[in-house]
């Protein structure tokens, strides 16, 4: 097989013959022609030839095989498929030389870069010793006219190359057979041969005589004190490399200087002068450790930043923060070890647990109070004798707690000083390391951490071991004062006061209300809120998270005592007190008409006065209304005190709701964030959420067994007003004495003219509702606004029930089922005018809150149909809603109460068997 021309294309070697300049060998003698385009083209012309000849070779060799080729192969070298195997054979052939050792253009590359790279070394080699060589005299001359400063900086890069000397490979090895381009020119053994012998001399004696210097100067400047040279001379030596002795001579004259500070502080003489009193008065003990601090402080703010930017190396900055809190320490244990002992902290919180834990013991779940044992109950169990008295013990836990507060201040400090330091010593570390990976690619290395201080150190065992002590005393004082407020007299007249809508944790709208609200609370809620507030908030107040989360428990156990007091108050002086007949309020009538009573005894009075009459007879019925209106005046006041006692757990939720709210905030405040100590103390101050919530069972609960007390009474109010047993017979009440109405009793079977005649008289829902208004007007005016709704709800729920029973023994036509719905009506707005809480009032609200008088409404429009057919669309549209209560079973009853309904019709509607 043979190639043959194309007879359109001119032969390569035809081309290459025309050339007026010869083909360059590399692409680097290319590059480097004068006209570097013609001649790759050449050396591409070139490669192009040669790679035909190695086809045409090719394919004589293969013209010898038997083997026939596709025809595909066997076209001449103008085939597409021709050229690409020529190609392809190119490539290959160049991988195999690369491979084998690369291609002359590589390794001339290569040779370059190496020449390139050993020229800059040089470069930087001779550039170093000439700094070196102009700095020796630069240096001498400096140090001769006593400039340190420049000194220093002529100085530097020597230092510099000296270092690196000192880290040199040994003299038997060869330093350039591992120089790369990145290493240090310092490392270049010509540097020492061009700078000369003389000149690194002079050098090194010049460091050494300017250190002797300095450091004699530093050491002079710590000896007196002179915080401008030292401020001078820092920056020199950390230049100079001498950071561990300038760090050692910082530390004694910052030793010295503290210790100053603090003698002056602790002197006597010096803070009886600063007393504008005289020296008459003792001074605090937290004012002498709070100058401690504050000298610590001091030295901090005002010598670390410069310890930290110069000496760093040497740890400087890690040393002054130990030396400063070394100090302290050994300051402040022993003045804390003598307030301790003065104010016999340790015995008395060892006395203090016991009494809490007894007082804590008398309250907690005890079922009655005897008279007999009054006394006993009035005893503080050993506090006043023990511990001391209430104004005297807060005293001290305000010292106390102001001590711990200080401590705690200067430990964060403390702490966020070694944060700031170990922050600055990560960040120059990254920074370093920084900019060597932008050299040679070397990843960043953490650092190690360096511990400043301990976790614990001695002042925060001190610390624990105050405030716990505190806290037990702390504790001991809530509840004695609590103690106090139980056996306070109630014969005080500020021991009674108006009840306070924000107190009680309420914001109800009286715009239903026709009486202005009398309702009072006792100062009982108050007083032992108050001082857990005080307890906790000055638990709070020292910043320590021990001492407030104990506190903090120690205010929910005391308040669970309170809640046990309040609860038994409310029981026995509450309601036991106002049950109907036994107790103030009356059996039957009313026992609010002393306002009438009052009116008309003025009345007489002023007729008498003005009229000049003294008889015996207006004597006598003067007398006899002023003794009945001191009675009903005498009553009023009872039943007030009583509601007092069932309104002070209300009050108590709103208080305990608001030292929650107090307290989280105050964590967010003043506690760290995200940390351990302050998640348990959150967790401590959401139990108070526990406890408010103790506390609104625990009045529901009251209102619950008042309703159990009046439950008696409803239930014959319910009796008396639909007219016994509520059978049809038709029974038609007389008028009463003070109106001529007739009042109608229960009776739903009525014709037109009995239907007319129900329109003009008074339906049994009026007297019902002038019962219950007898009955439940003194609660309501003397209640907190929420517990007068919950009983409103439960009392018109219990008289619902009531009505239902009697209705299921009332047959009804279509009239009376119309009066029916009307007298729901008159009971539902009934209700509504008397809730205090608008929102409650409306429909929706109304029948949520009381399931009976619900289902009252849907009797009422079960029975006023008028066709059977309708019922299932009620049912359906009133389910629809969440608004139908009533069974199947119940739903037939009352259906089959209507005599226009046939009960086979009822029952095949609701397809229920007949009952047999």
């Amino acid at each position: 097989m043979t190639a043959s021309a194309s007879p359109n294309k001119k032969p390569l070697v035809t081309i290459l013959e025309d050339q007026s300049k010869p083909v360059p060998k590399t692409m680097v003698e290319a590059l480097e022609s004068d006209d570097p385009e013609a001649a790759l083209r050449a050396l591409s012309l070139a490669a192009r030839h040669q790679a035909v000849v190695l086809t045409q070779t090719l394919e004589r060799d293969l013209s010898g095989f038997l083997t026939e080729l596709p025809e595909l192969l066997t076209l001449g070298e103008s085939h597409p498929v021709h050229n690409t195997t020529a190609c392809a054979d190119s490539i290959h052939h160049s991988l195999t030389k690369i491979a084998s050792g690369g291609s002359a253009a590589s390794r001339e590359i290569r040779l370059l870069e190496q020449e390139k790279a050993e020229f800059d070394a040089h470069a930087a080699a001779v550039h170093l010793a000439l700094t070196l060589r102009t700095n020796s005299d630069r240096a001498a001359r400096a140090l001769q006219s006593q400039q340190y400063e420049q000194v220093a900086q002529a100085i530097t890069p020597w230092l510099a190359w000296h270092q690196q000397q000192q880290q040199a490979p040994p003299p038997g090895t060869d330093p350039r057979a591992t120089h790369s381009e990145n290493d240090d020119p310092a490392m270049d053994p010509r540097v020492r041969a061009y700078a000369g012998e003389y000149s690194l001399q002079q050098l090194s004696t010049t460091y050494e005589t300017t250190k002797i210097i300095l450091l004699q100067n530093y050491e002079h400047a710590v000896q007196q004190g002179d915080l401008q040279a030292l401020g001078k001379y820092t920056p020199i030596l950390s230049s100079l490399q001498l950071e561990s002795e300038a760090v050692r001579l910082y530390l004694q004259f910052l030793k010295s200087l503290l210790q100053s500070s603090i003698r002056q502080a602790l002197d006597p003489t010096h803070s009886q002068s600063q007393n504008s009193n005289g020296p008459s008065n003792t001074v605090p003990p937290y004012v002498p450790m709070a100058k401690v601090y504050n000298a610590a402080v001091h030295v901090l703010r005002h010598h670390l930043p410069m310890v930290s930017s110069y000496l760093y190396k040497a740890q400087g900055d890690v040393a002054v923060v130990q030396l400063v809190h070394v100090q302290v320490e050994e300051t402040v244990l022993p003045m804390l070890e003598r307030f301790q002992k003065s104010r016999d902290l340790a015995s008395v919180s060892t006395q203090a647990q016991r009494i809490a834990a007894d007082l804590e013991e008398r309250y907690t779940g005890r079922t009655a109070v005897d008279a007999h044992d009054a006394a006993a109950e009035a005893d503080d169990a050993g506090f006043g004798a023990l511990v001391g008295s209430l104004t005297d013990v807060d005293a001290t836990m305000q010292e106390v707690a102001t001590c711990l507060q200080h401590v705690e201040s200067y430990l964060r400090f403390v702490q966020h000083t070694c944060d700031q330091v170990q922050k600055a010593r990560t960040m120059r570390h990254e920074q370093s390391f920084s900019r060597e990976w932008e050299n040679d690619g070397t990843p960043v290395d953490l650092m190690e951490t360096i511990e400043i201080l301990p976790t614990r150190t001695n002042l925060h065992l001190a610390l624990a071991e105050v405030g716990g002590q505190y806290a037990s005393i702390e504790r001991c004082l809530l509840m004695a004062s609590m103690q106090r407020a139980f056996h306070a007299s109630e014969d005080d007249p500020r021991y009674y006061r108006p009840l306070g809508m924000a107190s009680g944790g309420t914001n109800h709208g009286n715009g239903n209300s026709s009486f202005p609200s009398k309702a009072l609370q006792t100062a009982l809620v108050e007083t032992c809120l108050y001082a857990t507030r005080r307890g906790t908030q000055r638990a709070f107040a020292t910043g320590h998270t021990g001492t407030a989360s104990a506190m903090t428990n120690f205010g929910v156990d005391c308040l669970l005592v309170l809640l046990e007091v309040l609860s038994q108050r409310a029981e026995e002086a509450g309601v036991a007190v106002l049950k109907p007949g036994d107790g103030l309020l009356a059996g039957s009538g009313g026992i609010f008409n002393a306002h009438t009573l009052l009116r008309q005894g003025t009345q007489v009075s002023h007729a008498v006065v003005n009229a000049g009459v003294t008889t015996s007879a207006h004597k006598k019925k003067s007398t006899a209304a002023a003794d009945d209106l001191q009675q009903k005046q005498e009553v009023e006041r009872g039943i007030a005190r009583a509601c007092a006692m069932l309104n002070d757990l209300e009050v108590a939720v709103g208080h305990v709701d608001q030292l929650e709210s107090v307290l989280s905030e105050a964590i967010a405040k003043g506690f760290p964030p995200n940390t351990h100590d302050t998640e348990q103390l959150q967790l401590c101050v959401k139990s108070l959420g526990t406890v408010t919530e103790r506390f609104r069972m625990a009045s529901d609960g009251t209102v619950e067994n008042l309703e159990s007390v009046l439950k008696t009474r409803i239930r014959v109010i319910v009796a008396d007003a639909v007219g016994g047993s509520g059978e049809s017979s038709g029974f038609m009440g007389v008028g009463s004495k003070s109106t001529d109405k007739v009042t109608m009793r229960m009776n739903y079977n009525l014709d037109e003219d009995a239907y007319n005649l129900a329109q003009l008289g008074e339906s049994y829902v009026s007297r019902l509702c002038v019962l219950l208004d007898e009955l439940l007007e003194p609660l309501r005016i003397h209640l907190a606004p929420r517990l007068w709704d919950a009983l409103l709800f439960q009392v018109m729920g219990t008289g619902a029930k009531r009505l239902e029973t009697y209705l299921r023994k009332c047959p009804l036509t279509a009239l009376g089922a119309f009066l029916l719905d009307a007298d729901v009506r008159d009971l539902v707005s009934y209700t509504k005018s008397r809730l205090s809480d608008d929102t409650a009032s409306s429909n929706v609200g109304l029948t949520k809150s009381c399931p009976a008088l619900a289902r009252l409404i849907q009797i009422a429009k079960l029975v006023c149909v008028d066709d059977l057919d309708d019922v299932v669309d009620l049912v359906s549209a009133s389910k629809r809603k969440g608004l139908w209560d009533l069974k199947l079973d119940d739903t037939k009853a009352f259906l089959c109460l209507r005599v226009e309904f046939e009960d086979e019709n009822v029952h095949e509607l609701l397809r229920l068997p007949d009952e047999a």
